[in-house]
């Protein structure tokens, strides 16, 4: 067998029907990415009558003053458990780049190792993938260790929803009121259009280095064929004021009642409730305030957007934020509801993106650990971070430098 350059055309069909088909190997993906610094080849690995027996998009990019890389996002499109043909095809690869000057490839497969919960204590319970690993360290395959949370290029362990399970009646007890109360305030999910990624970024600009023009370009290429979606949670303010006021009136006559009883009984237990319903009124006044400003300036506003890929049998929400001016609304946790009851007729599972593989409350990262685990998700363990080394000799001079640690650092 020998490794061959495919067409975009060929690759993308090998792709499509692999059991490891991800968004990240797609021509798509490689057409982005070219717009920042990388080059790319289409890699198959062919078998005497030509049929195809693993592939890769391999991104390329130089390393320091004369040196390249390559990088296959979520790994290669092989079958990891024929060892015979991983060795072949890792064998071949190595030998195909080096001629062409490259130190090392890169990739992350996206193999679930193992399985953990909030029933199961957070313990990670492991599958037989884990002998991938030895596997390919066998082969030479120098395998990355995470020394802090989030320190690979893509995160060692996400948050799944299997969407065909979800029922908000069995969600986390505080989440379902913050949801019920986003629906009575008049949230709806609605579809954006490309001329609002301005709006969607003034979401998330705080937590990405990214400019805007890299979401534009990740939307318009994986808009070519439907595979993107732009979603945002709009408030009504019409019916958020309608909502709010009869709230208010309702709470006014339980008010009313409580003076009465008061006048008959002044007890402590009379006086206390009194009290809290006064609360309850003012909280209301303040939110027939907030509603009537927000109809003054629009009848409806945005409050939280998302980024949404499709592909095969999942969705993943690629990006997502909420405006801090609406942030006591908790538009952010009607939008991930809006978007499972959207494709849960469609797509079978929700990847809602990396979480820490810390979960102790002292992680820095505990407040987003928490509010994916609480929609009752399934986190999985991936398989790693790997290079493949082509010239030994140059990447231990390269390992000594700051070269790679400057490339890759997520931090």
């Amino acid at each position: 067998m020998k490794i061959v350059e495919l067409g975009n055309g060929q690759f993308d069909n090998y792709a499509m029907y692999h059991q490891l088909n991800n968004f990240c190997q797609t021509s798509k993906y490689a057409i982005l990415m070219s717009e920042y610094g990388y080059d790319y080849d289409y890699i198959g690995f062919v078998d005497d009558s030509d049929n195809i027996r693993a592939a890769s998009l391999i991104l390329t990019k130089k390393i320091g003053t004369s040196n390249m890389y390559g990088y296959a996002p979520k790994g290669f499109l092989v079958d990891y458990y024929d060892t015979s043909l991983l060795s072949d095809f890792l064998s071949q690869l190595r030998k195909y780049y080096k001629r062409k000057g490259f130190v090392f490839i890169k990739f992350n497969p996206e193999i679930i190792i193992g399985e953990t919960s909030k029933k199961a204590n957070y313990i990670v319970s492991y599958n037989g993938n884990v002998r991938i690993i030895d596997n390919l360290k066998q082969m030479n395959v120098k395998r990355r260790i995470e020394l802090q949370e989030f320190d690979l290029l893509l995160p060692k362990f996400n948050a799944y929803i299997n969407m065909k399970n979800y029922d908000l009646t069995k969600i986390n007890r505080g989440y379902r009121k913050k949801i019920r109360k986003c629906l009575a305030r008049g949230m709806y999910l609605d579809l954006g259009e490309p001329r609002e990624m301005d709006i969607f970024y003034e979401f998330i600009k705080g937590k990405t280095k990214n400019p805007v023009s890299y979401y534009r370009n990740f939307y318009n290429v994986f808009s070519k064929d439907n595979s993107i979606d732009l979603v945002f949670i709009k408030i009504d303010f019409e019916r958020y004021l309608t909502n709010v006021r009869e709230q208010y009136d309702k709470e006014t006559k339980i008010n009313d009642a409580y003076n009465e009883m008061i006048e008959n009984d002044p007890s402590r237990r009379n006086l206390n409730a009194k009290i809290e319903s006064d609360k309850r009124i003012q909280f209301f006044k303040d939110k027939i305030i907030k509603a009537t400003e927000g109809l003054k300036k629009n009848k409806v506003d945005y409050v939280a957007g998302a980024l949404i890929i499709k592909n095969y049998n999942r969705i993943s929400i690629f990006a997502s934020g909420f405006s801090d001016e609406y942030r006591y609304l908790n538009p952010n946790h009607y939008l991930y509801h809006a978007i499972f009851e959207r494709y849960k007729n469609y797509f079978n599972f929700c990847d809602l993106g990396g979480v820490s593989g810390n979960f102790e409350p002292t992680s820095e990262y505990h407040g987003l650990n928490q509010f994916k685990i609480k929609w009752n998700s399934n986190i999985y363990e991936f398989v790693g971070e790997f290079d493949l080394i082509c010239n030994d000799h140059v990447f231990k001079r390269l390992m000594k430098t700051s070269f790679i640690e400057d490339e890759f650092n997520k931090h």
